[in-house]
């Protein structure tokens, strides 16, 4: 005979580990609104704590000094490099004007000399005195 299993006990199994699922929304850091803030105060030479505490005072975003340094370090990797959500949308891409053909000067050929064989007789391919 099969048993066969009510909904309780197949409810009770363990949850199978390893891969992702998929699916969902994509992660979102609470501080990207504050990029342009935390920009402005590292021009200002602020360390991290303070920029962590300007925006617990200023913001009301409670983060600590490395959340931010970490966000921010992030942050400018990730956008120094082309993304396609990121990329402009390009525009439709027009010929660059035709010129009319020019004639263009080349450069002044040297004049050509001529070869100047010496006399085969004066040739003394074994005369020690030439070496």
């Amino acid at each position: 005979m099969l048993e066969v299993m009510d909904k309780e006990s197949s409810n009770n199994l363990p949850a199978a580990k390893g891969g992702k699922t998929g699916g969902g929304r994509a992660f979102h850091s609470r501080l990207e609104s504050f990029v342009d803030f935390i920009r402005e105060q590292r021009q200002r030479r602020r360390t991290w704590k303070e920029i962590a505490e300007a925006l617990h005072a200023e913001k009301g975003c409670v983060i600590t000094f490395q959340g931010v340094h970490q966000f921010y370090r992030r942050y400018l990797k990730l956008s120094a490099r082309p993304h396609w959500e990121r990329a402009p949308v390009p525009s439709p891409i027009t010929p660059p004007p035709v010129e009319p053909f020019r004639n263009t000067p080349q450069a002044s050929v040297p004049f050509e000399r001529p070869f100047r064989q010496p006399p085969p007789d004066s040739i003394q391919l074994n005369d020690p005195n030439n070496v």
